[in-house]
């Protein structure tokens, strides 16, 4: 995976949070996730990636920080199942806007999104793809901590349009 694939996936992260949080978040040094079935997240938003490449782009954040984002946005709740269902929305929404403007940065590779899906719960799994590795970019923001994953994969058979 090129540094070309990764960054737009940063600076779209950087932009959303920046207006959400309304201040920039910090981000740390990218690495390889190295560990598939270990984290400390709640909340994980996950927008598959087709075309020319193939992948999986997500999202991930504890419950404090999904607060933290509805409450800065303007939106309460008055349930648990009220809770879950506006985390799913928001977290869903924020994957699928990271990855669609990552995407229109590299746009030569006529790349197409998924409709995100968002898994909730302490210890949840992904099912990352094994062919190729996975990019953690994590970040610091005034409402906590967070990370974005890539995995891309660039497919060998283009088409020709």
């Amino acid at each position: 995976m090129k540094a070309a694939h990764i960054n737009p996936f940063l600076n779209s992260t950087l932009k959303l949070m920046e207006n959400m949080i309304g201040r920039m978040p910090m981000p740390g040094q990218k690495s390889l996730l190295q560990n598939f079935h270990s984290h400390r997240w709640d909340v994980s938003g996950i927008i598959g990636v087709t075309g020319n490449a193939e992948g999986i782009i997500a999202i991930r954040m504890t419950k404090n920080m999904v607060e933290k984002l509805l409450a800065a946005s303007g939106v309460f709740f008055s349930d648990v199942d009220e809770f879950n269902e506006l985390t799913n929305s928001m977290i869903g929404e924020i994957a699928n806007v990271i990855a669609g403007n990552a995407l229109s940065d590299i746009s030569q590779y006529n790349l197409n999104i998924t409709v995100p899906i968002v898994i909730q719960g302490k210890d949840h799994t992904i099912a990352w793809p094994h062919n190729n590795p996975v990019i953690v970019i994590p970040f610091s923001s005034a409402f906590g901590p967070f990370e974005v994953c890539v995995s891309l994969k660039e497919n060998l058979v283009r088409s020709f349009a």
